[in-house]
């Protein structure tokens, strides 16, 4: 059975196992490995080398003035005996310091070092009991003085070797404890304060070493962390584009690496001991403003000894444009006085050159390269930002392209990018330096010219701009002559701001627009009041919508060759309560603007669908569905739902479309036209010949009637008809080779009607056979008319039918 140690024994190692990990701090590091030790011990045993010397002239100089000042002491054999050992050691010790005070030492050499600086003290210690037997009071106190003085200063400069430390001081003190005891009588005070100086010093010199050795071991961990940040400076300077820059207290460049000498492209003893600011400066050959305001900001912060951080200076090296960006903080020493600068340098010429691109892309059309509309605004309200003399003059010009839809849809977005493209060439070849160009959006474009110009200068400048847009321009093998409608506005004289003025060149605009397109309109305030009115009769018709004030008007449509009614037309009315009846004209364009279409045909086809089943189940009822429907809406659910809720078979229904909603998304319109095929509805082209659609598209949509437009239809019968019958003629043709129906509008006299029931043309509507009629008098025609024949405008309806 094993024994175990009683408690207090347990207790008492514990204590001496602490003890000793303390007292072993005065010497080595415990956590440190061998290798670390033994360098600590090879710097302790430098310190002693290097103080060696003082301590041995002093060692020398004290005997010899022990000799002179008691040469007449009894025993003189002793002092001359004692004074030749002490030259001996003496002798020795520097024989030692001379031989070994550079070489590392071994434990050999350390323990050499211990026993002769431990003789050493034994034999200075021994003239303490000396003195205190053959010297008066003065010599004894002289005695005790040199001793005490050499325990003290001995053990203090050999303490970082705290070995040589404890053995100097132990020898001294056991010497002169031993000898006074021995050889004198009448001292115990004396023995006891030695005895109790000794353990003192022997503390003493055991702090000393401990806080030494604290010294070597925060030394090395300071060591340590230099080599690690200079790896780590090392590693950021082989692998990263930033660089460290450094100067002294004069501004000049020090301690210059290879990344640094690289980026200002000249070799690192070249820029040894330059002024970093005139380096920087040498790299600026033309400034610009912001250039200097930049090399500004860089001296005020050196000379004003602030740190700075990402500041930005523009420079050149290599005949190459670059940023970088600078960030310091100065150095200062103990009394808080700058002895230099130390900062990094990034080249950060890839994100400015982000940054510009952005900010070019924030305010440029990315299309046309002229402002866009962002910059424009900013342009503007800086214009008009100060108004301390009233508005600054100026005159805006809104432009906007003529049929670049129509161009757009039937020759496609990258066309219409092209068109876009030569346009802004050819605005930028009119306007000057000092005005600016921008595009908008879409076909968009204004000029605003920084002075209040005369109605005669705008329209001299106009007529240039006009000229300049009709050139014609080959484009996808078209000839086209770009033209654009112009609305143009003053300030102050129309406007005090820069909303104001952009809303009265709007105004123009929409003037211009409808005065036939290719012309300018000059702002003036009945434009104004009509823009307010526009906007009363779009709430109106928003309410009319609720209120049920539309109503359906039904134009028939005619077999050309029986005269027999096989069909109606549905035409929207608008019975205002205070305006009176409104013409579609008027209110349908300003639905499709504001996109009030969308409910507004939602209606129409739900109203129309209900009130066919009043009429003749022969007859099919067509109706009109703008582009806007097609897509803002699901025209094939509100088809759909219609026939449903109506209970009218699909066969009946009639979908009008124009060429433009065609060419417009083309894909998706197809995909519904071949939804509402499927469904049986039947499908017409509405005023075909008007746009720029391509041919090969009446193959590829499903199609089943033609309507020839009223533009046509009107010239025929006329002195100048050749060309209108041309187009007619290859309109039935073209139906008739592709097996589609067509049907003219418009009729409105015998002459039209007999031409184009000549070339073919199987369907016809007009005045000739009826206007538009309400819903009971088309119900009352259609089921007492078997033929149509000329119509009376004052009987209101179709005559007697004729053979």
């Amino acid at each position: 059975m094993l024994s175990r140690k009683p408690l207090w024994e347990q207790d008492r190692d514990s204590v001496l196992k602490r003890l000793s990990q303390a007292l072993s701090r005065s010497w080595k590091d415990p956590s440190a490995s061998h290798e670390t030790n033994d360098a600590y011990r090879s710097q302790q045993y430098r310190a002693v080398m290097n103080q060696l010397p003082v301590s041995l002239a002093s060692g020398l100089i004290v005997p010899i003035a022990v000799l002179v000042l008691f040469r007449d002491a009894s025993n003189a054999w002793f002092l001359d005996t004692w004074t030749s050992l002490i030259i001996g050691m003496f002798l020795l010790n520097l024989w030692d310091w001379r031989s070994y005070r550079f070489d590392d030492p071994s434990k050999s050499r350390v323990w050499r070092l211990t026993v002769h600086l431990t003789a050493a003290g034994v034999l200075y210690a021994a003239l303490l009991p000396f003195l205190l037997r053959e010297t008066g009071p003065e010599g004894r106190a002289i005695a005790v003085g040199i001793v005490t003085a050499f325990i003290a200063t001995g053990g203090w400069l050999y303490s970082p070797l705290p070995r040589v430390g404890v053995a100097w001081v132990v020898a001294m003190c056991s010497t002169s404890l031993i000898g006074t005891a021995v050889f004198t009588e009448g001292h115990i005070v004396l023995l006891v304060l030695l005895a109790y100086y000794c353990i003192m010093t022997v503390g003493g010199v055991l702090l000393a070493a401990r806080t030494f050795m604290d010294g070597l071991i925060a030394q090395t961990e300071a060591d340590h962390q230099r080599q690690l940040v200079g790896l780590l400076l090392h590693d950021f300077e082989e692998h990263t584009s930033d660089w460290l820059w450094e100067t002294d207290k004069y501004g000049n460049m020090r301690h210059v690496s290879a990344s640094l000498a690289e980026a200002f492209g000249h070799s690192a003893e070249e820029l040894q001991k330059m002024p970093f600011i005139a380096l920087v400066a040498s790299l600026m050959p033309e400034q610009t403003a912001k250039d200097r305001e930049m090399l500004f900001d860089l001296e005020g912060h050196l000379a004003g000894n602030t740190p700075f951080r990402d500041l930005v200076v523009a420079v050149q090296v290599s005949d190459t444009k670059s940023w970088w960006s600078l960030t310091a903080k100065p150095l200062t020493n103990n009394s808080g006085q700058v002895e230099g600068w130390r900062g990094v340098g990034s080249d950060i010429t890839i994100l400015r050159q982000r940054e510009i691109e952005m900010t070019r892309l924030a305010n440029f059309d990315s299309l046309t390269g002229v402002a866009n509309r962002h910059q424009f605004n900013n342009h503007l309200a800086a214009h008009f930002a100060d108004q301390t003399n009233g508005a600054k003059p100026g005159t805006l010009m809104l432009l906007d392209l003529d049929d670049f839809k129509t161009i757009n849809d039937s020759l496609g977005h990258a066309a219409g990018d092209e068109l876009l493209v030569e346009v802004a060439t050819r605005l930028r070849s009119v306007v000057r330096k000092d005005e600016m160009i921008a595009r908008l959006g879409g076909d968009e474009f204004v000029i605003f010219v920084p002075e209040e110009l005369s109605k005669q200068d705008v329209e001299k400048y106009l007529q240039r701009l006009q000229a300049r847009l009709t050139d014609p321009w080959n484009l996808a093998d078209n000839q086209i002559e770009v033209r654009a409608s112009v609305g143009v506005g003053f300030a102050p004289g129309d406007a005090q701001s820069a909303e104001q003025l952009l809303r009265v060149c709007d105004m123009a605009l929409y003037a211009s627009k409808e005065a036939g397109r290719d012309t300018y309109r000059f702002f003036d305030p009945s434009m104004d009041a009509r823009v307010k009115d526009k906007l009363s009769l779009l709430g109106d018709l928003r309410i009319g919508l609720d209120n049920a004030d539309l109503l359906m008007h039904y134009q028939p449509q005619v077999d050309m060759d029986t005269g027999s009614i096989v069909g109606f037309e549905a035409l929207v009315r608008w019975q205002h309560p205070t305006r009176g009846m409104i013409p579609p004209d008027h209110f349908i364009p300003l639905a499709e603007e504001s996109g009030l279409i969308v409910p507004l045909g939602t209606w129409i086809m739900n109203r129309v669908c209900k009130e066919a089943m009043l009429l003749p189940s022969h007859l099919s009822i067509a109706v009109n569905v703008s582009g806007r429907q097609f897509t803002d809406s699901d025209v094939l659910q509100i088809v759909r739902d219609a026939l449903r809720h109506s209970g009218l078979p699909s066969h009946r229904l009639v979908v009008e479309v124009t060429e433009s909603s065609l060419m417009a998304n083309t894909e998706t319109t197809q995909g519904i036209l071949r939804g509402l095929r499927q469904m049986g509805v039947r499908v017409a082209l509405d005023d075909f010949g008007t746009g720029y659609s391509s041919l090969s598209y009446l193959r590829t949509f499903p199609l089943d009637k033609i309507k020839i437009d009223r533009s046509f239809v009107n010239s025929l019968g006329q002195r100048d008809d050749s060309e209108s019958a041309a187009i007619a003629v290859a309109i039935v043709q073209l139906a008739e080779a592709l097996r589609l129906e067509t049907i003219a509008e418009g009729i409105e006299n015998i002459g039209q009607a007999e031409l184009l029931r000549s070339i073919g043309c199987t369907h016809g509507q007009g005045y000739l056979y009826a206007k538009p009629l309400p819903l009971q008098e088309a119900i009352e025609l259609s089921s007492t008319t078997s033929a149509a024949i000329p119509f009376d405008p004052e009987a209101g309806r179709l005559l007697a039918s004729q053979p």
